[in-house]
């Protein structure tokens, strides 16, 4: 019948893993005042510059740096840490987020909206 099964199955486990690939760089659009990335699988740092983020993609592993202003993550399956400027704002929209974040500085506290489904955000140590 089939000489080598194997081989099935090995080409049929790279067709399944091959779109799960952490992209080689990332391409922001801005869009009214946010730089928003709709890559999923980052698994590298992204430099907030002050300003306000906003991740679309799936399955993100990554850390906002340089005091973002605001943060928005709406898709799914993501763990973000975030320094956050006092005063600045996380939103989750998505689902099944991890949100760790620290306040880059004292001063008054950020504001957490959580709006989707299953998500949790974690003051950092």
């Amino acid at each position: 019948m089939h000489r080598f099964p194997w081989i099935f199955a090995v080409l049929s486990l790279a067709g399944v893993t091959a779109g799960c690939v952490a992209p080689a760089e990332l391409k922001p659009t801005f869009e009214n005042g946010w730089t928003v990335y709709a890559e999923s699988y980052i698994r590298k740092p992204i430099d907030c510059q002050g300003g306000k983020v906003q991740l679309n993609g799936d399955r993100l592993d990554t850390h906002l740096t340089n005091e973002c202003q605001g943060v928005r993550v709406t898709g799914t399956h993501n763990d973000v840490e975030v320094d956050i400027a006092p005063g600045g704002g996380i939103e989750i929209t998505g689902s099944h987020n991890d949100v760790f974040w620290h306040q880059a500085r004292p001063g008054p506290r950020p504001r957490l909206i959580d709006s989707g489904v299953s998500n949790t955000f974690h003051p950092a140590q």
